[in-house]
C-alpha cells in the first residue's frame, strides 16, 4: 500500500477570503438577476393580459408548492379566462368554490356577450353580481397582491382587468377558547385569548361596547408581516400616550414578530431594569378593565397573550379575582400577597445577615436550636443558601419544561427526597431547608410571572450583599432597588405611583382595596381625558338610604299565600 497523503488544513484567513469570493460570485450570477426582475416586476401595475399576470406573480411568490394557481372560464359567450391564487391550508375552499366559483363558471352562462364586452362592465359584474363575499377588494399593483395572498387572502385576476379582486376568505386551524393557563381564579370568568388576534380583539369588544372604543391594525416584521392591533377608548385614554405608543411600534425594524414578547422588549422604556415596564395578560376582562382605566393594550397575531401599557407596580401585585370577591376579604388576601413578596426577597438574606452577624437579635434557644441543626454541615450559610437555591431553581425550570404528569413528579421528587437526602447527607441543615422552601411559597403567592421572575434574580444580590456586610449591606442593597424604582417609569408614569408620587385616590387599589363603590376616579397616574368612572354623586350608601328612608321591609304574603306556604 501506498503512503498515506498528509492534508493539511487551509488557514483560517484563505478560507475567510475563498468564502468572501464564493458569496460575491453567488451574489453577481443569481441574487442580482433575481433582484432585478423582482425590482421591475414591483414597480408595475398589473396587466390586461392575464398570462402576463401569472407569469410574474408565480416569480414572485417563489414557485412555491403551497401557492395555488387555480385557472377557470368565466362560464359566458365571451369565455373570460381567469385565475385563483390562494395559499394551501389558509383559505376557506368550500366557501370559495360554492360562493365565487360556482357563480362564475355555471351561472354567468346566463349572461349575454354583448352585456360584458367592456372592461367597465366586466368589472361592474364581478363586483356586484357574483363575488358574493363580505369582504372584496380592488388591488393595482404586484406588491398589493403579493401581500394579501401571503396574508391568507384569495386573489382572482379577470384577463382583461387591469385590476386584481381581493375575497376575505381567511381560514386556518387554530385553538379554541379555554380557560387562561398562567392566570387561574376561583370567581370570574372563565375565557382566555388564543392565537388569533381577530378572535382576542372580538372578546373584548363584547366586554366594552362602547362607540368610543377604537381598534387600530398595524403590520411588524419585514418577513414576518405579523398583524397587531391597538384597542383604546378615545375619550378616556390620554392621546399623548396613543401617539407615544403608536411612534414607539413604528420603529421596531425586525424580521419577524412571533410574539408579542417581541414587541414588549422594543417598546418599553428602560431595557436593563429587572422589572417589567409592560403588563401582559391571557384575560380578555383584564385587558377591558385596563382600557376602562385609560391604558392601551397590544393584541398581536400569533400570542394568546396581551400587552398593556403603562404599567406600574401596582398593577402587577393585584389578581383578576380581587375586583370580583368582597373588597374586604380582598384586602386581606392582598396584605398576605405583599407579606410574601417581602418573604420572597428578603427572607434568604435575612437569615444569613442573622446568622453570620447579628447573632444576638435571635432568641437564646433559637440560636442552640439553628447551632444543633448546623453541627456537621461543611459549607458557610451564604454558601449552602447559594447551594438550595440554586437546586430549587433549577427543579422549578424542570418541572415548567416538562410535561404536566412528569412535572408533579418532579416537584414531589426533588422538593421531598432530594431535600429529605441532603439533609440526612449533612450537607445542608433542616432550618435552611424551611427558609427556601418559605421563600418559594412567597414567589407562587405573586400573580404575575414576570414580577416573580425579578425577584428570584434580585434575591441573589442581596445575599451576597448580607454575607459580606449584614444587615447593613441588605439595607443598602434593599435602598439601592427602591432608589431604581423611583427613577423608573413606563410611558412617562412613574412605576411606584401613586404611592410615589403620592395620589390619595389611587391608594384606594393598592394594597389596601376599597368598595366598588369608591372607585369612581379612574388612576389619574395614567391622566385619562376623563377621569370619573361614574358622575361625582353621593356615597353609594347615601344614595340607597335616600331611597328608602324608612328602612326597606319586604312585604307581608297575602293570607292565601301564607297558608298555602305553610301547609307545603
Amino acid at each position: 500500500m501506498g503512503r498515506r497523503q498528509t492534508r493539511y488544513p487551509i488557514p483560517v484567513n484563505e478560507l475567510a477570503k475563498k468564502r468572501k469570493a464564493g458569496q460575491a460570485e453567488g451574489e453577481h450570477t443569481d441574487t442580482k438577476t433575481t433582484t432585478s426582475a423582482v425590482v421591475e416586476a414591483y414597480d408595475r401595475q398589473i396587466s390586461r393580459d392575464i398570462c402576463e399576470n401569472v407569469a410574474i406573480l408565480e416569480k414572485l411568490l417563489g414557485n412555491s408548492d403551497d401557492v395555488i394557481f387555480r385557472h377557470i372560464t368565466i362560464g359566458n359567450a365571451n369565455q373570460l379566462p381567469a385565475v385563483f391564487i390562494l395559499i394551501d391550508g389558509l383559505v376557506d375552499k368550500d366557501s370559495l368554490q360554492e360562493s365565487v366559483m360556482t357563480p362564475l363558471m355555471l351561472w354567468a352562462k346566463e349572461i349575454e356577450a354583448p352585456a360584458v364586452t367592456t372592461p367597465e362592465a366586466i368589472r361592474h359584474l364581478m363586483s356586484e353580481h357574483f363575488l358574493s363575499f363580505l369582504e372584496v377588494k380592488e388591488k393595482l399593483t404586484y406588491p398589493e397582491i403579493v401581500a394579501d395572498v401571503l396574508a391568507a387572502e384569495a386573489v382572482l385576476i379577470v384577463h382583461g382587468l387591469n385590476l386584481a379582486f381581493v375575497l376575505g376568505a381567511k381560514k386556518w386551524e387554530h385553538r379554541a377558547i379555554s380557560d387562561p393557563a398562567t392566570e387561574n381564579l376561583v370567581r370570574g370568568p372563565r375565557e382566555g385569548f388564543n392565537e388569533l388576534m381577530k378572535v382576542n380583539v372580538a372578546l373584548v369588544r363584547r366586554r366594552v361596547k362602547d362607540p368610543q372604543f377604537r381598534v387600530k391594525y398595524l403590520k411588524l416584521g419585514k418577513r414576518s408581516v405579523t398583524d397587531c392591533a391597538l384597542l383604546y377608548l378615545e375619550d378616556v385614554a390620554n392621546p399623548v400616550l396613543v401617539d407615544e405608543v403608536k411612534r414607539r411600534i413604528d420603529l421596531i425594524n425586525i424580521d419577524g414578530i412571533l410574539d408579542s414578547g417581541y414587541i414588549e422588549q422594543f417598546i418599553q422604556d428602560t431595557p436593563y431594569s429587572p422589572f417589567p415596564q409592560v403588563q401582559y395578560t391571557e384575560r380578555p376582562d383584564r385587558v377591558a378593565a385596563a382600557i376602562l382605566e385609560g391604558r392601551v393594550a397590544i393584541v398581536s397575531d400569533g400570542s394568546p397573550n396581551a400587552l398593556i401599557a403603562p404599567a406600574t407596580l401596582t398593577n402587577f401585585l393585584p389578581a383578576p379575582e380581587d375586583y370580583y370577591e368582597r373588597w374586604l376579604l380582598m384586602t386581606a388576601i392582598r396584605i398576605v400577597r405583599t407579606a410574601s413578596l417581602l418573604n420572597s426577597i428578603l427572607l434568604p438574606s435575612l437569615y444569613i445577615a442573622f446568622l453570620n452577624f447579628h447573632q444576638e437579635i435571635i432568641p437564646s434557644r433559637l440560636v442552640l436550636a439553628i447551632a444543633g441543626a448546623r453541627a456537621g454541615v461543611p459549607f458557610s450559610a451564604v454558601v449552602e443558601a447559594f447551594i438550595m437555591e440554586f437546586t430549587f431553581e433549577l427543579l422549578r425550570e424542570a418541572g415548567i419544561r416538562l410535561p404536566a404528569p412528569i412535572a408533579s413528579t418532579i416537584g414531589i421528587v426533588g422538593g421531598i427526597i432530594i431535600g429529605q437526602a441532603a439533609v440526612s447527607a449533612g450537607l445542608v441543615s433542616p432550618v435552611m431547608v424551611i427558609v427556601v422552601a418559605l421563600t418559594a411559597i412567597g414567589s407562587f403567592a405573586i400573580p404575575s410571572f414576570n414580577v416573580a421572575l425579578s425577584i428570584r434574580i434580585l434575591r441573589f444580590p442581596l445575599m451576597l450583599l448580607s454575607a459580606m456586610f449584614g444587615l447593613y449591606g441588605l439595607t443598602a442593597g434593599g435602598i439601592l432597588i427602591v432608589m431604581h424604582l423611583v427613577t423608573l417609569k413606563s410611558f412617562g408614569v412613574p412605576y411606584l405611583s401613586p404611592i410615589a408620587p403620592l395620589t390619595l385616590s389611587g391608594l384606594t387599589d393598592t394594597m389596601v382595596r376599597a368598595p366598588a363603590w369608591q372607585h369612581r376616579l379612574r388612576p389619574l397616574m395614567f391622566r385619562p381625558r376623563n377621569k370619573y368612572r361614574s358622575a361625582p354623586s353621593t356615597s353609594y350608601f347615601q344614595g340607597k338610604r335616600a331611597m328608602h328612608e324608612h328602612g326597606f321591609e319586604v312585604a307581608p304574603l297575602a293570607d292565601g299565600a301564607a297558608k298555602e306556604g305553610s301547609e307545603t
